[in-house]
């Protein structure tokens, strides 16, 4: 895993590229006012009630930017691209509040922050104003694509005895020796220390877990568990990326409420 990810498009698209792992949607503070609000905005109840800002020039691109000057030209979506998207899953409701619309009754072109591979970026975004509400419903202004597929998505599944569901990166020790972590896994496993596999470009966490144990008279539920635990490094982990044993996927650090 660790040898097919060096030199990969994979490993060049995460650093080199726009790979957000955020969603790219902000809603305001009091989202929402009600349950038929919720369902309105969910189901693309959205009425426009306002004129949508001119599309650009077919092709034109637009930068994603990060603070130490780099950045990524990418194709500018619209409002109206991304208006149609919210729109787009009307038909599927169902219940009392079907019913509720929202009024949109404006949008314009600002910029905000996201969290990317390589860290927090600056985006365009669009934000649209929903009456009733004092702050804008506000969405990226450029598609995040498909992570590229590489040597990864043809990798074999790891045969490890014990392998964990999968592994959260959620913090790092201030030597850069430990990295924390959440495990996920059933409710009727127990979480064993991990494993780590090293090498000049990589670190693969191997996260690990126990043999079934049913509870006398009981049985185990199908919710999926996430347990604190630590990887201690050999040495810090420096600009080395992080992998998931079980994906194949690069993790990066997150905050525990993402």
């Amino acid at each position: 895993m660790a040898k097919t990810w060096k030199g990969s498009a994979a490993e060049r698209a995460w650093r080199n590229g726009y790979r957000p792992l955020d969603q790219g949607v902000w809603l305001p503070p009091d989202a929402f006012h009600s349950g038929g609000d919720k369902v309105a905005f969910m189901s693309g109840h959205l009425d426009l009630a306002t004129r949508l800002p001119a599309p650009a020039p077919d092709g034109q691109r637009t930068a994603v930017r990060w603070p130490d000057g780099s950045k990524v030209a990418l194709p500018l979506l619209s409002a109206r691209q991304v208006f149609d998207g919210l729109v787009r899953g009307e038909a599927g409701c169902e219940g009392p509040d079907c019913d509720r619309r929202l009024r949109v009754t404006g949008a314009k072109a600002a910029t905000h922050t996201l969290m990317t591979s390589r860290g927090r970026a600056t985006v365009p975004v669009w934000e649209f104003t929903i009456e009733g509400y004092a702050q804008p419903f506000v969405y990226a202004a450029v598609a995040s694509g498909k992570p590229p597929e590489g040597s990864q998505a043809d990798r074999p599944a790891p045969e490890i005895k014990g392998l964990a569901a999968g592994v959260s990166w959620n913090g790092i020790s201030s030597d850069g020796l430990v990295l924390k972590t959440r495990v996920a896994h059933g409710t009727c496993v127990d979480v064993l220390p991990g494993r780590v596999y090293e090498t000049g470009n990589a670190v693969v966490l191997v996260g690990r877990v126990g043999p079934w144990k049913v509870p006398g008279g009981g049985a185990c539920d199908a919710a999926l568990r996430m347990t604190p635990a630590q990887f201690r490094l050999s040495h810090p982990l420096g600009d080395r990326t992080v992998l998931d044993a079980t994906t194949g996927d690069p993790l990066a650090l997150q905050a525990l409420d993402r």
